[in-house]
């Protein structure tokens, strides 16, 4: 376990102890994670941080974030062409991109197959291994590890880091590996669970995308941004997007917590529209289930 006395995202040492979290996949094991909050920027997260090692019972071996495909990739593909985006970025073709945590490279095939120069980086050496026998370049290691190994002269168009860096123990120091493989005027392209969600701050470490120990950070569109400022980073956009079927749950889970209502039950009352037009709403206040940042080079915004 490695004991923090600052904050990993804005160094402040005004950080205090906050709860005791359990396991959210394994809702019967005994609360375990000790949660602290920075009282300067709003930072939450595990503290003492335990080691890989200490978590390897939660990653047994074979585990893959992702696929090596898409389950329906010949959709997406047909999807992506017509909106000319896949996964909220706009097609590069004919750029590099890289996906830093891409597990079997599910996601980059997909941009591969759209006519984008791709490369992985991924910790989980038997993900890893799968994307590389479907035909996919990845890196077996974290970004930093390909920074030390590789260097930062083979630079990247855009950078994709989804859903991973609430993984990552210093996420301003990952963030900036990225800027030094980042090429002038492309843009790194960061998804994480937004922490100051409604049903977030409703159901604490018990929100789905809370997911001790699996992220060990949880962000607030403040936090994330300051992390990319220290690294170097300009924000070049900001904005938040909610999954409706994602919101779905975290409605089910409210529910269940607060008044013990089934899922089953909760569905029910629950229609798409309704899902949907919620979603809307909390994207336009900023206050969705998943903050999406880019950024980029400060130079680059003039």
């Amino acid at each position: 376990m490695q004991k923090f006395t600052n904050c990993p995202a804005c160094s402040s040492h005004k950080i205090r102890f906050r709860y005791t979290a359990g396991t959210a996949r394994k809702p019967k094991e005994a609360p375990q994670w000790s949660v602290y909050g920075c009282e300067d920027c709003g930072l939450v997260f595990v503290n003492p941080r335990p080691t890989w090692d200490e978590l390897s019972d939660y990653y047994p071996e074979g585990w893959q974030c992702f696929n090596t495909h898409a389950p329906d990739e010949e959709n997406e593909i047909k999807q992506a062409k017509k909106l000319n985006e896949y996964r909220h970025i706009p097609i590069p073709v004919g750029k590099r991109l890289l996906d830093v945590g891409c597990g079997g490279g599910s996601i980059i095939q997909v941009f591969k197959e759209l006519g984008v120069e791709v490369a992985g980086i991924e910790p989980s050496s038997s993900a890893a291994a799968a994307g590389r026998e479907a035909g996919v370049d990845i890196f077996t290691g974290t970004v930093e590890e390909y920074v030390a190994e590789k260097g930062t002269d083979e630079k990247f168009d855009v950078i994709l880091c989804s859903h991973v860096l609430g993984a990552t123990p210093f996420p301003a120091e990952t963030l900036d590996c990225m800027r030094q493989l980042l090429a002038p005027n492309g843009y790194i392209w960061v998804a994480v669970p937004n922490a100051d969600s409604p049903y977030a701050r409703k159901l604490g470490w018990r929100w789905h995308s809370t997911d001790y120990p699996y992220n060990l950070i949880g962000y607030t569109p403040k936090t994330l941004g300051l992390a990319g400022e220290k690294a170097g980073l300009a924000i070049q956009r900001n904005y938040t997007y909610s999954l409706p079927e994602a919101l779905r749950y975290s409605i089910c889970l409210w529910q269940r917590y607060k008044w013990s209502v089934p899922h089953k039950v909760t569905r029910f009352f629950l229609s798409d529209e309704r899902v949907e037009s919620m979603a809307k709403e909390l994207d336009s206040r900023g206050e969705g289930e998943a903050i999406l940042m880019e950024f980029c080079h400060p130079q680059s915004l003039g």
